[in-house]
């Protein structure tokens, strides 16, 4: 388990802001709250709420939300590593139809014969 240091997410929410090179009313809109609002959370001993925390990983899918929440790892998700596995995922695919196109061949010869 996990302990959640609020004030250093904080601090890694505000890096991010930084790193996007926005402001904080442009970040707050993107991820769909109120300038205000963003303002309040990240002053909060209580930091940012749930939903908050939901809408900054949906908006910015590069982000890698382990380093968010516990500091862990990169900033953001290395595309590269993600692009590899996508470029697997691709041919097990193509795999997997070339083997489903060998046995329903292997069908239509059973049922001739």
């Amino acid at each position: 388990m996990f302990t959640l240091k609020f004030a250093d997410m904080i601090s890694r929410i505000k890096d991010f802001i930084a790193f996007n090179g926005m402001t904080d009313a442009a970040f707050a809109k993107k991820i769909g709250i109120k300038q205000p609002t963003l303002w309040s959370q990240l002053r909060s001993v209580n930091g940012p709420s749930a939903v908050t925390l939901e809408n900054i990983a949906r908006e910015f899918p590069n982000l890698n939300c382990n380093w968010l929440l516990r500091g862990e790892g990169d900033m953001l998700i290395d595309e590269t590593a993600q692009d590899k596995r996508i470029d697997s995922l691709v041919d097990v695919v193509a795999m997997q139809q070339e083997i489903i196109k060998n046995l329903q061949e292997k069908i239509k010869q059973l049922q001739n014969s």
